[in-house]
C-alpha cells in the first residue's frame, strides 16, 4: 500500500494525527494482506498434504485387503490338509509317501503381508506441512500411520516367536525320505496355522483402522471363522 507523504510539515496536532493514522493504517493493511496470503498458502498446502497422504493410505489399504484375502485362502487350504492328515492317521494309512504326496500336491506354504508405505507422511513431517493441517484430519491420519507401525511390529514379533516354516519344511523332507512321525507333522501344521491366525488378526485390525481413517467401511468377514477347525 502506498501512502503519499505530506507536502508540508504538519502545522498542528490535527494534521499530525491525520498523517499518523494514515501511516498506521497503511502498515496494518499491508500486514493483514500478507497474513491473508500466507494463510491461503497454508490451507492449500494442508489440502494437498491430506490428499497425498490419503492416496498413500488407500494404496496400503488395498494391499492389506489383498494380503488378508490371500492368507484366508491359505488357512482354508491348510485346514483341508490338516483334516486329510488326521483322517489318514485315524485310518492307519499315514505312511510317509502318502503324507509327502498330500503335502506337495495340496499345501502351498505362504504368508502374505502388506508393504506399508509412508513416504507421503514422512515428507509432510519433513516440510512441516502437518502443523497447518486441521486437528481432526491430523488425528485420524496420525492414528492410521500408528496402526501401520504397530502392525509391522506385530508381524516381526510373530515370525520371531513361531518357527512354523522350518518345522513344516523339516516334516516334508522327512516324509520325502520315508522318515518322520505323522503326529509331528500335525504339530507342524498346527504351528503354521497359528502363524497364519496371528497374521490374519493383525491384518484385520489394520484393515479396519485404515478404512476408518479414510471414511470407508471395513471389509466383512472374520479370521476366526476361517481359522477354526
Amino acid at each position: 500500500m502506498h501512502v503519499e507523504p505530506p507536502t508540508h510539515a504538519p502545522t498542528n496536532l490535527k494534521e499530525l494525527g491525520v498523517h499518523y493514522v494514515m501511516i498506521v493504517l497503511g502498515i496494518l493493511t499491508a500486514l493483514g494482506l500478507e497474513a491473508g496470503f500466507e494463510a491461503l498458502h497454508h490451507r492449500k498446502l494442508a489440502r494437498q498434504t491430506i490428499e497425498q497422504v490419503e492416496v498413500e493410505l488407500r494404496a496400503n489399504l488395498a494391499e492389506s485387503r489383498q494380503t488378508l484375502k490371500q492368507n484366508r485362502q491359505s488357512i482354508e487350504q491348510l485346514n483341508g490338509v490338516y483334516a486329510d492328515v488326521k483322517k489318514l492317521i485315524e485310518q492307519g494309512q499315514a505312511k510317509p509317501a502318502a503324507l509327502y504326496t498330500l503335502l506337495t500336491e495340496k499345501l502351498r506354504i505362504s504368508v502374505s503381508m502388506p508393504g506399508l508405505r509412508r513416504d507421503a507422511w514422512d515428507t509432510a513431517l519433513a516440510d512441516q506441512a502437518l502443523i497447518h493441517m486441521p486437528v481432526k484430519d491430523l488425528r485420524r491420519l496420525s492414528e492410521a500411520y500408528t496402526a501401520q507401525r504397530d502392525a509391522q511390529q506385530s508381524f516381526q514379533t510373530t515370525f520371531g516367536s513361531i518357527a512354523s516354516f522350518s518345522r513344516l519344511t523339516d516334516a516334508t523332507v522327512d516324509a520325502e525320505f520315508g522318515r518322520g512321525d505323522p503326529v509331528d507333522l500335525i504339530k507342524a501344521l498346527h504351528s503354521y496355522r497359528l502363524t497364519l491366525i496371528a497374521v490374519i488378526g493383525v491384518e484385520q485390525g489394520l484393515e479396519q483402522q485404515l478404512a476408518q481413517a479414510l471414511g470407508e467401511a471395513p471389509a466383512a468377514g472374520a479370521a476366526s471363522a476361517a481359522a477354526s477347525h
